[in-house]
């Protein structure tokens, strides 16, 4: 029974359980939300840095799933592959023009050039990247990898896992106008020991929707006043 006031009177009514339709498109959000949420959780430390202060949400936990739900959904992305989904820097910057993986059992490097460097304070920009291992499912992150130069970066992995499979995810952090580049991701499958990639703009994907995507959901959130 579920009881309740109505100015001075207590009155009481029987309980129905709500209903739930269990739709397809419900289910599917509930797997995303679930995922994001777990993401979210497992990379705390990156989440807080790349996320915070957004307007119109509460906190960088928020911000995060939030936003990658409604990427996912404006951009008709495929949900599954939720790690490919995953925008870490939401910057509007140019990035890096090219990134390599190189690695051996004794070292894994990651080396990248900038291209265009527009502005002064650009050569004290720091690069971050991001690294998940696909094949034993954890993250491993560098928010302060180098200088955005041309430059490399020794990734964090151990002896067991350097010619696992991976996903990683390089941008650039402004600290003068506190601005990120947009994020550039590349694949590295299990047992490759060097793999390159370059960057052009006419290399236009789906991923280059997230930064419009973002400010139109702030945008239409601020004016809801939420």
């Amino acid at each position: 029974m579920v009881f309740y006031a109505v100015g001075d009177t207590i009155r009481m009514r029987s309980y129905t359980k709500p209903k739930d339709p269990q739709t397809q498109k419900q289910l599917a959000n509930r797997k995303l939300h679930r995922e994001l949420n777990l993401i979210s959780a497992q990379t705390k430390q990156l989440r807080q840095f790349c996320y915070k202060d957004i307007p119109s949400y509460k906190n960088s936990h928020n911000a995060f799933i939030g936003l990658h739900k409604q990427f996912v959904r404006l951009a008709d992305l495929d949900a599954e592959n939720i790690y490919q989904n995953i925008h870490w820097s939401a910057g509007n910057r140019v990035g890096v023009k090219s990134m390599s993986v190189l690695r051996d059992v004794h070292q894994c490097l990651l080396k990248w050039h900038p291209g265009s460097l527009n502005r002064a304070s650009d050569k004290y920009s720091t690069a971050i990247w991001v690294m998940r291992n696909l094949t034993h499912g954890y993250w491993e992150w560098d928010l302060n990898a180098g200088i955005r130069i041309d430059g490399e970066a020794q990734l964090k992995v151990t002896p067991d896992s350097w010619q696992d499979e991976w996903l990683m995810w390089l941008f650039f952090y402004d600290p003068t106008i506190k601005k990120f580049t947009v994020d550039k991701q590349i694949y590295v499958p299990e047992g490759e020991v060097s793999v390159f990639k370059e960057y052009t703009p006419n290399n236009k994907t789906n991923w280059d929707m997230f930064e419009w995507i973002v400010e139109d959901v702030v945008m239409t959130r601020m004016n809801k006043g939420r």
